[in-house]
Order: C-alpha cells, then sequence, then structure tokens
C-alpha cells in the first residue's frame, strides 16, 4: 500500500528506517572472527576518575580533574560438554590465530604437582625455566588479549556492530546443584577500549579498522604483536 506520498514509499519501508532496535535474539558475539555459540549473556562498563578541584573563598568545586578510564565487564557462559572456551579454542586454532600462551617449564598443569617444589633457585638462574614455548591455556586468565564484536541484524535487515578490544579475562566461576536445570560459567574481564554501537550500510565494518584505531594508538601494538607471533610461527614450522 502506498503512502499517498507519489507511491514511492510503503509503509513497511517507512517503519524499517524508523524501528530499528536490536534484542538479544538479534546479536551475535564473535570472538577474533570465531562465533561464539554458547555465549548467554555480555556487560560491560566504562569508568574514569573525576575530582572536583577547589579553591579558598570557593564552597563549590571550581572546575574537575579527569583522570584515569577503565573498561570493564562480565561474560555469562551456559555449559554444554565441555568447558565454556573449549570450542572457540578449537576454532581460533582452525583459522590460524591461535589462542595460546607462552608456557615455561616451571609452570604447573592444572591439577598437577610443581617438580620445584623443596628446589633452591640461585638468583638470576633462568635454567628452571627453560623450555618455553605456546601452549593451550589451562585457566581463562591464560588467554591473550582478544576482541569481542557484537554483530546485530533484525527482521528488518538493519545491521550495527561494537567491538569490545584487548579484552584480558580475570576471574572465573561457576557452580551447580540439583535444582539448577542450565549450568552456567561467568567471568569478568578488563579491556582496552570500546567502539560503541555503529551502524553497517553498505559495508562491513572491522574493529581494527585503521580510521578507528590509528597506528598511534596502544591498541595498534595488540594487532602489531598478534601480527609478529604468526610470522613467528609461521617461520618455525
Amino acid at each position: 500500500m502506498a503512502n499517498g506520498i507519489g507511491g514511492a514509499n510503503t509503509l513497511s519501508d517507512t517503519l524499517t528506517r524508523t524501528y530499528n532496535a536490536f534484542s538479544g535474539c538479534d546479536i551475535v558475539a564473535t570472538i577474533n572472527g570465531v562465533v561464539v555459540g554458547n555465549l548467554n549473556g555480555i556487560s560491560y562498563s566504562s569508568t574514569r576518575e573525576k575530582a572536583p578541584i577547589y579553591t579558598m573563598g570557593n564552597v563549590d568545586a571550581v572546575a574537575f580533574g579527569r583522570g584515569k578510564r577503565g573498561h570493564a565487564g562480565s561474560l555469562i557462559f551456559t555449559n554444554f560438554d565441555a568447558s565454556p572456551l573449549t570450542d572457540i579454542i578449537d576454532e581460533a586454532e582452525n583459522s590460524g590465530r591461535p589462542l595460546h600462551y607462552y608456557r615455561k617449564g616451571s609452570d604447573v598443569p592444572a591439577g598437577g604437582r610443581s617438580f620445584l617444589l623443596g628446589q633452591q633457585i640461585d638468583e638470576g638462574d633462568l635454567g628452571a625455566f627453560g623450555h618455553s614455548k605456546l601452549a593451550r591455556p589451562n585457566y581463562a586468565d591464560q588467554l591473550p588479549p582478544f576482541t569481542i564484536t557484537l554483530t546485530g541484524q533484525n527482521e528488518y535487515g538493519n545491521t550495527s556492530v561494537m567491538a569490545i578490544l584487548g579484552v584480558e579475562l580475570i576471574n572465573e566461576g561457576s557452580g551447580m546443584s540439583i535444582d539448577d536445570i542450565v549450568t552456567e560459567t561467568q567471568m569478568t574481564f578488563v579491556a582496552r577500549g570500546i567502539i560503541p554501537w555503529r551502524r553497517v550500510v553498505g559495508g562491513d565494518l572491522r574493529a581494527f579498522d585503521a580510521s578507528t584505531v590509528g597506528p598511534q594508538s596502544p591498541l595498534a601494538a595488540v594487532r602489531a604483536a598478534w601480527a609478529a607471533r604468526r610470522v613467528q610461527e609461521q617461520q618455525g614450522n
């Protein structure tokens, strides 16, 4: 049905251009390009230190000093038959961007026992810490920094995207009981930066686009480190 203005636009076109909301059912999360299929919820926040500045003769603050900014949040995963990050680590390996860490020879594996117990190490002796090599993480906090990208698309075809950059997991916890039908794992993280929601029109928006993260940004170091490590791994093979 035409909207009465020359018949060029329909009521459906008008609604499509007007109502561009997304629910959790419309949003897909990816970690370094790998879809996270068991993510139940995600939250994030940005805080910055701001303090009032006072001078003699004024009861009210005359200005506010701006200090450091921090980004943090939490992730909630639904547990199936394996650790919630198992599939992510496997898919990252298959895609050529493994989420590994450099394991020292002295690292204690999950459930293991340290061979260094009762031994005396001289100061500066690095022999016990040799044989460093890339390995799969035993704990979530051993994962290197990664990017979480949230992409939303509704039934109208409207698409938006946001990204959380330089994510570092710091806490992990879970629990179960006979009253719980679903078992969940909660993780908290800190991050280097957040790219807010942006509309995608006629193309894709990459989290590490040069116009978003410039070469002088500290976040560019994360991108450079990933690229250097991939080159090193290829040369090693």
